[in-house]
């Protein structure tokens, strides 16, 4: 905070928030004289100035005995469009991010706190006034030119695109045996997984036979994707049209009623920083009079059912459209995202996604072998070993609305660039 503001700031107060992440997605254009990177992520520091109104959140609060178990901390960070003419501000594409943790390193499940800094009116300098912990954030930025989204993910399709016949919730019961749209006759919905998944890892020679699988479900009503694009171009498109992508956690097999049912991942999105009317301003937060907390009786506490069961809604439903796919190799697919804007012209690129590969551990990732620390100007951005969710505008029938979807495939992107 000093080096940012100095020591002739007039400035009071400042505030911040910092969260721990599991790795800094690296930039594919270094700034000139720097080091080329060849990692995808590093070990490293994002930065992000913006206004003190552009970030509020939402304090742990106190756990009372019998009360519910604490939320999973979350960082929301909303890229705001630029202003048209007429001062409406465009529509924002919004990434939330589930943070390392960090139980290892400090005894919290994860590390999520702002801070109040104050200038000591005789030296001019800013010490670290006071701390809190927070369990969801969200910061908005503006960039002062338009921006262009661009995904990459590293999936494969395996089987065809089919109807979906019969489901509940998260559990998906019956498919359409043809890829014809106006086919009603049904399989159980594991039967094209449990003849398609052996045959690719066969193929594939893939000697583990760890495959994660993931269902993108379009909805009936939305006009779906073109079939003739390449996979990474289909996903983006469907995506941009309301589709969904959700890991397929369990089944195939079985016997009885259970027999060929897919359990789904149902979460699109995060509850903490989905509900933006539980985040307040920073300077609230410290505010000693916002510190007090209504003692509800243990039965009207929020929590006991559920954060907010919208976000754990029908999956999929009569006549909605289904495919499956298997996660592959990210390097092969990570030069899909355009080469971002020079440096020099001040305009911020946001790198979002998922770690390549958790369980590889390099103490070194943050260096270019001579020990030396590789500096990206005007680069924001944050990668998760758990996932990251993502929400953009969708234009349907003449109106705009929102979509999310939940990003958990290894070395998944979301970058936003100035176009």
């Amino acid at each position: 905070m000093r080096q940012l503001y100095g020591s002739d700031s007039n400035v009071n107060t400042l505030y911040a928030v910092a969260a721990i992440i599991d790795k800094i997605p690296n930039h594919s254009t270094p700034a000139k004289g720097s080091p080329v990177l060849n990692k995808q992520e590093s070990e490293g520091l994002s930065l992000l100035v913006v206004d003190k109104e552009s970030m509020h959140g939402k304090a742990v609060p106190l756990r009372r005995f019998g009360g519910p178990a604490n939320e999973e901390s979350d960082l929301l960070v909303s890229v705001q469009g630029r202003q048209t003419s007429q001062g409406a501000t465009g529509t924002a594409h919004e990434i939330g991010l589930r943070l390392a943790n960090t139980v290892f390193v400090n005894g919290k499940e994860s590390t999520l706190f702002g801070m109040r800094w104050t200038r000591d009116a005789t030296t001019n300098a800013y010490t670290l006034d006071n701390t809190i912990d927070l369990t969801s954030c969200a910061v908005t930025s503006t960039p002062s030119t338009r921006f262009s989204p661009n995904l990459t993910l590293p999936l494969y399709p395996i089987g065809e695109r089919r109807k979906v016949i019969a489901s509940m919730g998260n559990i998906l019961r019956q498919i359409s045996k043809s890829s014809d749209p106006i086919s009603n006759e049904t399989i159980p919905a594991s039967s094209e997984l449990e003849k398609d998944l052996p045959r690719y890892i066969k193929e594939h020679n893939i000697m583990d036979q760890r495959v994660s699988v993931w269902a993108l479900v379009e909805n009936k009503d939305i006009t779906a994707a073109d079939n003739n694009l390449p996979t990474q171009d289909y996903l983006i498109q469907s995506l941009g049209r309301g589709g969904k992508l959700h890991r397929v956690v369990s089944g195939g097999g079985g016997w009885g009623k259970k027999a060929g049912l897919l359990s789904l991942d149902p979460e699109i999105g995060f509850s903490g920083s989905a509900q933006r009317d539980a985040l307040v301003g920073l300077d609230q937060l410290f505010d000693s009079s916002a510190d007090g907390e209504l003692d509800l009786p243990l039965s009207l506490e929020k929590g006991l059912v559920g954060e907010d069961l919208t976000l754990l809604s029908q999956v999929a439903t009569a006549g909605d459209f289904i495919q499956f796919f298997v996660s592959v190799d990210p390097s092969s697919t990570y030069d899909a995202a355009p080469s971002d804007a020079s440096p020099s012209d001040g305009n911020i690129t946001y790198r979002f996604g998922m770690v390549s590969n958790a369980e590889e551990v390099s103490s070194s990732d943050a260096l270019d072998g001579t020990g030396n620390i590789t500096v990206v100007p005007n680069s924001f951005g944050a990668l998760s070993e758990k996932a990251i969710a993502y929400t953009q505008p969708v234009a349907q029938g003449g109106e705009t609305s929102e979509s999310s979807t939940k990003l958990d495939i290894p070395g998944c992107r979301v970058v936003l660039s100035s176009v």
